[in-house]
């Protein structure tokens, strides 16, 4: 999974740089550019950001666009589907007979 790093040069700037790691530990850098001041250093961050995000579709949640950016509403905090779920895996596992529950 690529990533964004950020390493210090000889020369006191700081490198933006794309991470592509592979299997057996083999990686690809891709280097951006170097940033001499923090202006220049989040300018190279978002276009590394651009680039990971290159050819990425955006998921449509049918939300109105131009959104406010509150957060979305909670309807339900229970997590039934998932407690179910764990316990009846629980028990096709039989972790239930070997806790002595039966």
């Amino acid at each position: 999974m690529p990533y964004v790093r950020t390493v210090r040069t000889s020369s006191g700037a700081t490198a933006v740089q794309i991470v592509y790691s592979y299997h057996r530990g083999s990686r690809q850098i891709e280097h951006i550019g170097s940033a001499h001041d923090d202006a220049e250093l989040e300018l190279l961050k978002a276009v590394a950001r651009q680039r990971l995000a290159a050819g990425q579709g955006e998921l449509d949640l049918g939300l109105a666009a131009g959104a406010s950016g509150a957060p979305l509403p909670i309807r339900s905090a229970r997590m039934g589907c998932l407690l179910d779920a764990l316990d009846r895996a629980w028990r096709v596992l039989g972790l239930d007979a070997a806790a002595g529950g039966g």
